[in-house]
């Protein structure tokens, strides 16, 4: 297949009011061109509406029927996604008709793993139908739920198009890739066949909900709190023996699984170092379980802004880090593209996810196509 243009969208689960939208030419193996990306705020409105929904689906946690505020958030945030969209594409000097595929993720609201007996369950709320509708153009929505429905995590996702980043930049083996958004996630590639990937750990959620509840603003802004304290040792070790750091891969977390709590009854600065230091040892953990322990993490995700959070990774995780960028990647693009690369793989009926990054019982196509 000739490479074509594609639009991925990425909203994450640490909810900073933010819509990111990205523009790659992709056959879905190999990137063709890094076309444009731009960040979008959501109407404030938008942003307490999906705060709502979150605290919503928390308490419906997968009981008896959605509640009533799921179809009033997808409907918005389908709405203005599109509007993201149409603005990207046009400020690029294209038109639509020029766009093969949208990778339309939608917001994640809940996400739980599966269990011996038990398969998991997540819901993103994204109206793929309406966005085709509103665009005109094909777009590929829900790409979690088929391999859930086979046994698989349904996350993380960003393996295939992490992967094609490694083998053009010919990166492979002592390096790995590290996206630092509301949960942490890593992807291992050997260089041949061989690619692992799993969520680490937390990354922003609990640092921004810890620094929103001090009325401190939104995140840990340049690290600057996190700097400024002093990392209660004796209680971050007791913390690191949490069983989800040393359980085997493919696994995966929900943005509440690991919460602002654990900082409770610390000052700002100390709650705020006390949290990127357990996001970083995480981190360290999970390198001990790859196959071999890479010695460069690339970082990508909102979470490389933070000096103090890449400080500790360097120190805790005894890794060497380096930003996207300096291998010629937009790091905070990253998540967008992975949507619009993964869109153009569901249009050709590639596989989206594998047994060794999600625990699929194969490789497995995923997504559901509108149009």
């Amino acid at each position: 297949m000739e490479p074509i243009w594609a639009v991925g969208l990425m909203t994450g689960t640490v909810l900073d009011g933010n819509i990111d939208v990205a523009l790659i030419k992709t056959d879905g193996e190999r990137i063709d061109d890094f076309g444009t990306y731009r960040l979008m705020p959501y109407p404030a409105s938008i942003r307490s509406l999906l705060e709502e929904t979150l605290a919503a689906a928390r308490a419906w946690n997968f009981t008896g029927p959605e509640p009533a505020i799921f179809r009033k958030a997808e409907e918005a945030l389908t709405r203005a996604q599109s509007a993201a969209v149409k603005e990207l594409v046009e400020g690029y000097g294209m038109t639509m008709a020029e766009i093969g595929v949208v990778g339309f993720h939608g917001q994640t609201v809940l996400h739980r793993a599966p269990q011996v007996g038990r398969l998991g369950q997540t819901r993103q709320l994204g109206d793929g139908e309406l966005m085709h509708a509103i665009l005109g153009t094909k777009v590929a929505y829900d790409f979690r739920s088929a391999d859930m429905r086979a046994g698989g995590q349904g996350a993380p996702l960003a393996a295939a198009y992490h992967t094609a980043l490694m083998r053009g930049a010919g990166a492979s083996g002592e390096v790995a890739v590290l996206n630092l958004g509301g949960v942490a996630n890593i992807t291992w590639w050997d260089g041949a066949d061989n690619v692992i990937a799993f969520d680490t750990g937390p990354a922003n959620a609990p640092l921004n909900d810890f620094i929103k509840s001090k009325g401190f603003g939104e995140m840990d802004r340049d690290g600057a709190l996190g700097g400024a304290g002093k990392v209660d040792e004796a209680r971050l070790a007791k913390l690191l023996q949490h069983p989800y750091l040393t359980k085997p891969y493919p696994k995966s977390l929900d943005r509440f699984d690991f919460g602002a709590a654990m900082a409770d009854g610390l000052s700002a600065e100390d709650g705020a170092a006390l949290l990127t230091a357990f996001t970083a040892s995480a981190v360290g953990k999970a390198l001990d379980l790859l196959p071999s322990r890479p010695k460069k993490l690339v970082v990508s995700g909102g979470g490389r802004h933070n000096p103090t959070m890449m400080a500790m990774l360097a120190s805790r995780a005894e890794v060497e880090v380096v930003l996207a960028e300096s291998l010629g990647w937009s790091g905070d693009a990253v998540e967008a593209e992975c949507f619009a690369f993964l869109a153009v793989r569901v249009l050709r009926g590639l596989p989206i996810s594998f047994p060794s990054t999600t625990g699929a019982p194969r490789p497995m196509r995923g997504g559901k196509l509108a149009g």
